[in-house]
């Protein structure tokens, strides 16, 4: 009901508003600090994925900062592999690696990256994208479509990599080829107000479907390089290579400023569009009295050692007597693992990590009445 409430307050505040134009005076440049928070668990609020139109009001004010993210954008020759990427104008250091970009007066793109590879084979790669894969253009107005193809692909040698993902396979190869295709379709189909924790903003939104493909080939003697899914019959099978096969499908809603270098949100949708699956919202630094997290006897959780390896604890604490459910979302808001459990008081939960991926995960503890208790960041890293 307070939610519902604030929607109408904020729709009689706000008025109509005009379109905007958006420039490339948004574009991140060498030495900015882009800062956003990332809220996991968006239930509840109303007016998030609305039909194509203007003058419309999006209204996240109650959304809570699971997640805080900053990102530097750097020179290029900050990084290790900067002399891989000539013509690069913006370098962004991840856990993983290096994104380079390439920055013109319409353009922002991603050129490629050098770091941790796609498949979580614990190796290096330097992946090259071709083209550039556009992230943000200018001018962008209402009505504007824009559709793009990129492709990349990257070799290992099997020496590189274990005996066991092989194992499965008819033919023992020399070398593998990852190939990924990604397809972008970007509809720029609504404007207006977006108010977020801090601050409200006259907006443009676009809408981003994006189609990535992955493919794995396999080189073997005397027959060169062969499409796996010809080998284990189109996926499930091949070792630890087949689940890695197969098309995803993304769809985000990014709601862009005139005068704000960050997005001021980006709604990440479920495939069909019928839920929020997670939003990231441009951080203004505003965090309420009640998520003290040193407040004496307040409930919570935390997770031990952080980042993790093989296995991480996960500390309840002061819980009143209730069934309660450990969840963990992978970094786009999906659950990757859930557990239900009877608590009370002080309890310390073991989860083993033996199948999470090297990465950036949320957990989330929640009571038998849907009521969040926690939601935090969880970093998981493989030798």
């Amino acid at each position: 009901m307070k939610r519902m409430l604030l929607a109408v307050f904020s729709a009689l505040c706000f008025g109509a508003s005009a379109q905007i134009t958006v420039t490339a005076s948004t574009f991140p440049s060498a030495g900015d600090t882009l800062r956003y928070a990332v809220d996991a668990n968006v239930s509840g609020i109303p007016n998030i994925i609305t039909p194509p139109g203007g003058n419309q009001l999006w209204i996240f004010t109650d959304l809570q900062a699971d997640q805080n993210i900053v990102t530097p954008y750097l020179s290029p020759t900050a990084g290790v592999s900067s002399m891989s990427f000539p013509g690069a104008d913006l370098l962004v250091l991840s856990q993983t690696g290096e994104s380079y970009f390439n920055k013109t007066s319409n353009v922002v793109e991603l050129m490629g990256y050098a770091g941790a590879d796609p498949a979580n084979f614990n190796l290096n790669v330097l992946a090259k994208f071709s083209p550039a894969i556009i992230e943000r253009r200018s001018p962008m107005n209402f009505f504007d479509v824009n559709q793009q193809e990129s492709f990349l692909s990257i070799p290992f040698s099997t020496a590189q990599l274990p005996d066991t993902l092989f194992a499965g396979l008819p033919i023992a190869p020399d070398s593998i080829r990852i190939r990924i295709n990604t397809s972008r379709l970007d509809v720029v189909d609504a404007w207006g107000e977006c108010a977020i924790p801090g601050g409200q903003y006259p907006v443009l939104r676009l809408k981003r479907s994006e189609f990535t493909t992955t493919a794995l080939d396999v080189k073997v003697p005397f027959l060169g390089w062969i499409d796996l899914s010809t080998l284990i019959g189109g996926g499930g099978g091949g070792g630890g290579l087949g689940g890695f096969l197969g098309t995803d499908t993304t769809y985000t809603f990014h709601f862009f400023n005139n005068v704000e270098k960050e997005e001021i949100a980006v709604v990440t949708a479920s495939n069909d569009l019928s839920t929020v699956e997670s939003i990231r919202f441009k951080d203004n630094g505003v965090v309420s009295a009640d998520e003290d997290p040193n407040a004496p006897g307040k409930v919570g959780v935390a997770a031990f050692p952080n980042p993790a390896v093989d296995w991480v604890r996960f500390d309840c604490t002061n819980l009143p007597k209730a069934d309660y459910t450990l969840k963990i979302f992978n970094i786009v808001g999906k659950v990757v693992w859930r557990e239900d459990y009877a608590l009370s008081g002080n309890k310390s939960i073991r989860v083993d990590l033996e199948d999470f991926k090297k990465g950036t995960y949320l957990y989330s503890l929640s009571d038998q009445d849907g009521n969040v208790i926690g939601t935090k960041r969880l970093v998981v890293l493989k030798p």
